[in-house]
This record gives C-alpha cells, sequence and structure tokens, in this order.
C-alpha cells in the first residue's frame, strides 16, 4: 500500500513516522520543505492544561492533549528524537490570585498551586512573586521543527521518500487509489493523508468535500537577554516565553487579524518590556526576528482526524495545537487508515 502525506508540518512528519513504522510505502509531498510556516511559527509549548494567563477554553479535550504528552515520551524515546523534548514542567498566573486558584482547581492531576517561597526555586530572579502560581511538572518544550525533522528523518530511515512538490490537483483514479498533480511529476497512490493545514480545503474540495480550517494569526519573536535565568515555559496576562537553546528565548503573541506589523511589534515590545519589569533585569532585552503566521484551527475543539465520506481512503489531518498532539493524532491517523495495530 503507498500512501502520500500532503503537507510536511510536524502532524504531516510525525504521520509519515507512525505509518513507515507499520510497514507502508510513504511518500511525503512538501511546499516548503526546509521550514513549513505553521510548524515555524509555533510557540514550542508542550501543554496539556493551558495557560492561568488565559480564559479557559472549553473546547479543549483536555484527557487527548494529556494521553498526548505520553505518546509523545514514547514517541521520543529513541533516536534521532531523544532528547529534542525538555521536560521542565511550565508555570502561569492569572492577573489575580482568585483567578489562578479557580484554573488549578479546574486543571485536576499534574497541575498545583506554587507558594511564593517555593516559587522562588522554579524562577530565581523573578522580583515579585506572583501570590499564586499554577506550575504544571509534567509539561515540556521543543523546537517544533527540530521535532519535524526528526519525525521526518526517522521516517525516511524506514524507507519514506520526501519530493518537493505542491500539490494542488487531486482525483480519483477509475483503476483505483488517487492521482495528484503540482509542480513535477503526477503521483498515483493507493491512500491519502491531508496535513497541509489552511490548504486542506480545497483539495477536499476537489473530492467532493467541504471542510473548513481556518487560520488565525499568532507572531513567535526571539529574544536575547543575558541576565535572564529560565529554563522552563513561564506564561503571564503580559508575556509568554520560554528558552530556546537555538534563539536565546522564544515568545509567543496573538495577532490582531488585519493589523500592520509596525502594531504586532509594538505589542512585542510591550512584552519585552514586561520581561524587564517582572525579572528585574538592567536592560531591555533585545528583539530578533519576529514571524507571523496562521495556525489551522479546526471549528469545534480544534482537532480534525476524519476520513473523507466521498473519497475511500482519504483522510483530513489538521490540529491546533499540532505540535503537542502530533504523536497521539499519527496514531489515531494510522488507525483511521488501517485499522488498529
Amino acid at each position: 500500500m503507498r500512501v502520500a502525506v500532503v503537507g510536511s508540518g510536524v502532524l504531516g512528519a510525525a504521520v509519515a513516522d507512525e505509518l513507515v513504522r507499520r510497514g507502508l510505502s510513504v511518500v511525503v509531498c512538501t511546499a516548503e520543505e526546509s521550514r513549513p510556516p505553521v510548524t515555524d511559527v509555533a510557540f514550542g509549548w508542550l501543554n496539556s492544561h493551558g495557560s492561568a494567563a488565559e480564559p479557559p477554553s472549553g473546547a479543549r479535550d483536555r484527557d487527548e492533549l494529556a494521553r498526548s504528552l505520553g505518546a509523545l515520551r514514547d514517541a521520543t524515546a529513541t533516536p534521532p528524537l531523544r532528547g529534542v523534548i525538555t521536560w521542565n514542567g511550565a508555570v502561569s498566573w492569572a492577573s489575580t490570585a482568585a483567578a489562578t486558584a479557580r484554573f488549578a482547581q479546574r486543571s485536576g492531576p499534574g497541575l498545583a498551586t506554587v507558594e511564593p517561597e517555593d516559587l522562588r526555586q522554579i524562577l530565581p530572579g523573578l522580583r515579585v512573586p506572583p501570590p499564586v502560581v499554577a506550575y504544571a511538572s509534567d509539561e515540556g518544550m521543543v523546537e517544533p521543527d527540530a521535532l519535524r525533522h526528526g519525525f521526518l528523518a526517522r521516517a525516511r530511515a524506514g524507507g519514506a521518500t520526501v519530493v518537493a512538490v505542491r500539490v494542488d490537483r487531486v482525483r480519483a483514479r477509475r483503476a483505483g487509489g488517487y492521482e495528484l498533480r503540482g509542480t513535477g511529476e503526477a503521483l498515483v497512490v493507493d491512500r491519502i493523508v491531508l496535513a497541509c493545514g489552511t490548504g486542506l480545503p480545497a483539495l477536499a474540495e476537489q473530492l467532493g468535500e467541504d471542510i473548513e480550517v481556518p487560520g488565525v494569526p499568532a507572531a513567535r519573536f526571539t529574544f536575547s537577554a543575558p541576565e535572564l535565568r529560565l529554563d522552563r515555559v513561564v506564561s503571564t496576562p503580559d508575556f509568554e516565553i520560554r528558552p530556546s537553546a537555538r534563539h536565546g528565548f522564544v515568545g509567543a503573541e496573538d495577532v490582531v487579524p488585519g493589523e500592520t506589523e509596525t502594531a504586532t511589534r509594538a505589542r512585542v515590545g510591550e512584552s519585552l518590556g514586561a520581561v524587564r519589569e517582572a525579572f528585574g533585569l538592567p536592560r531591555e532585552p533585545v528583539l530578533g526576528d519576529v514571524t507571523v503566521g496562521l495556525r489551522p484551527i479546526p471549528p469545534g475543539d480544534g482537532v480534525l482526524c476524519v476520513p473523507l465520506a466521498s473519497a475511500p481512503g482519504v483522510l483530513a489531518l489538521a490540529a491546533h495545537p499540532g505540535v503537542t498532539l502530533s504523536a497521539s493524532l499519527a496514531l489515531r491517523a494510522a488507525e483511521q487508515l488501517m485499522g488498529p495495530q
């Protein structure tokens, strides 16, 4: 059985890895193999609880997110993925102690409140610790493109082929299977996984399906701050940051649809000012890159992993948060295509 995975973001890469492990012949079609925009803009927080700093989302399936962390631990236990994730936990707090406490109560096992004296051990250098802080000890952080490259490398080692082709046409063949066309030669395959984010609806429409995967803009930025001592994710009403061996530090910011780049950068600047204030840094952090991308967020609970009713053997796959859910959705997608292992 030959399967085409359309899209080489972290979801597509994880699915390719899992399908190869199950003995399938896999070809990954990628328009931008080096750094897919969606994966590149991801913050890299492996998060099953959410953040005390954000309004609660009833759409998040916390059980699935918690399972996904376990699946990621299993998937990255061997080379070339061993060590790619840092499981140092995550700290968050809301604008009030009461709101943080309510968040911790709703979150259940795996997250607890931390008193200021204990927080000093977790976040050394924090100038004025909040009275109540939520600490998720089972969460982690990762460079999303490193996780993607690891999945792709292992898939290649198992026999998968990665081709640089932007698929813009797909059709069912009378003889069976499907034909994919775009730049380069046509590909004939038995089954397809559409893991191409906001490009998914256009291909699904060609197969007779109406699927919605809106793109929500978000910004990821890098910065340097030599005096900042930080080894885990911190999420507050004023900033969301984590350390990065590659970039120094990485931050995340929401983007108002249609706003100018200048407005986005101004919001990033406010975040960096808040970081300096919170940790009492002697100077302003130095901003590096600011990248704005579109996160594919399917309606409902943010997860799409369904076979197309009008196209047997074709699976639609998209999710937010895709990095956190990559390993567990790869398992689900493989079972959708092949049945339980």
